[in-house]
């Protein structure tokens, strides 16, 4: 399936797009190629669009103070990621690197901000995918502090099996707050 498709789909059938509304949205968008390893976004830089994964594996992380690499998320295919600027029009305190291969459609900021304005459709699917992106990080922080480390990977295996055979350990441990050589033990275990 080629981009254009693929994004003519995504708007259509996963944000329950009319055709004439999904046209009109995927007129906005351009398609970028990244290699595997390749920065999306750089961790200061203020970004001016969001970008839909039609293909391939990304991850959003941070280096805390100690200079280790903590992910914060992954998106893969009909997954967002960009969401920070969008909200705040702030630098982002994330990089967002592709794992493999991958191919996006990106919107400016910009031009969905006018299309949410212009569309109760729009504005109720951004809402939507806003929501779920804060939910996810609310779930995130609350399994932090009530679950333990295996029962947090089983959790994120069982909802996320993709994930867990493309990315690499040592991303997953980070995501999961654990080493790993802690996450190789509980696999062990498992």
């Amino acid at each position: 399936m080629n981009s254009q498709t693929s994004l003519q789909t995504y708007l259509q059938s996963k944000l329950s797009l009319d055709k004439e509304t999904a046209l009109q949205c995927a007129s906005l968008f351009s398609f970028c190629e990244y290699k595997a390893g390749a920065q999306i976004i750089r961790m200061g830089d203020v970004a001016d669009s969001m970008q839909l994964v039609l293909q391939g594996l990304v991850r959003a992380y941070y280096i805390d103070e100690n200079g280790t690499e903590i992910t914060k998320c992954f998106a893969k295919e009909n997954e967002w990621c960009g969401f920070y600027s969008y909200l705040s029009e702030k630098p982002s305190p994330f990089f967002v690197e592709t794992l493999e291969p991958t191919v996006t459609a990106k919107i400016k900021t910009s031009d969905i901000k006018i299309l949410a304005s212009s569309s109760t459709a729009v504005q109720e699917k951004v809402s939507e995918l806003v929501n779920k992106a804060f939910l996810s990080v609310d779930k995130k922080s609350y399994d932090f502090a009530n679950k333990e480390a295996k029962d947090r990977y089983l959790e994120f295996a069982q909802e996320n099996p993709e994930i867990v055979r493309r990315a690499k350990q040592e991303h997953i441990a980070s995501y999961l707050g654990i080493t790993p050589s802690s996450l190789s033990r509980i696999k062990r275990e498992l």
